[in-house]
């Protein structure tokens, strides 16, 4: 099946500051993009009524609901242990949250089964710290976090989901992390057929 290619699926609005509309337009080629398409149609397929919404958390101090643009543009860049933002309007720091749903019957939300899973929303450099420290901690290592198993619930869910949407934000391929998913290697060479 053909992947659903608007905010829908997974919320992500238009971006508004000029910087961050280039997301819309970065340009691939046609190998990439069969990536893209494949990647996206197979965690709509894991993950059946994906929703993933980056754009609904509200500042605790003013109430000013950010979106995701606002969110990114209050991150501190190459902060590694920083996970908080800034209300553009109050200025205030506080940690932003986005929200995961799916209807699939294995899908484990912060409240149990059919209720959304609630993660900290964290930067790339945060995000790259993490699964660093993810890897480097798992005995099997990139296999590991790979996983279906490693991302349910807990810090592992929220560093999971956080890659998942850094990657459909900047139009990478999911196959590598869908790679445990599947009994078929996604991506060749697999990371299992890499010598070290």
């Amino acid at each position: 099946p053909k992947a659903k290619r608007d905010h829908h699926v997974f919320s992500f609005h238009d971006c508004k500051p000029e910087s961050l509309e280039k997301k819309n337009n970065i340009r691939v080629i046609e190998s990439i993009q069969q990536q893209l398409i494949l990647g996206e149609s197979l965690l709509e397929y894991l993950y059946p009524d994906l929703k993933i919404d980056v754009s609904s958390d509200a500042c605790p101090s003013c109430s000013t609901t950010l979106e995701e643009d606002d969110i990114i543009t209050g991150w501190r860049c190459f902060e590694l242990r920083d996970h908080s933002t800034q209300c553009p309007k109050c200025f205030s720091r506080f940690v932003p949250r986005f929200s995961v749903s799916s209807s699939s019957p294995s899908f484990e939300g912060s409240q149990g089964r059919n209720t959304p899973l609630y993660c900290e929303y964290l930067s790339p450099w945060v995000v790259r710290y993490l699964a660093n420290n993810a890897i480097d901690r798992e005995e099997k290592g990139l296999d590991a976090i790979l996983d279906k198993e490693w991302r349910r619930g807990g810090l592992n869910a929220t560093l999971w989901w956080n890659m998942c949407a850094h990657f459909i934000r900047f139009r990478l391929p999911l196959t590598l992390l869908l790679q445990g998913s599947f009994p078929n290697c996604l991506v060749t060479p697999s990371p299992e057929h890499v010598d070290s």
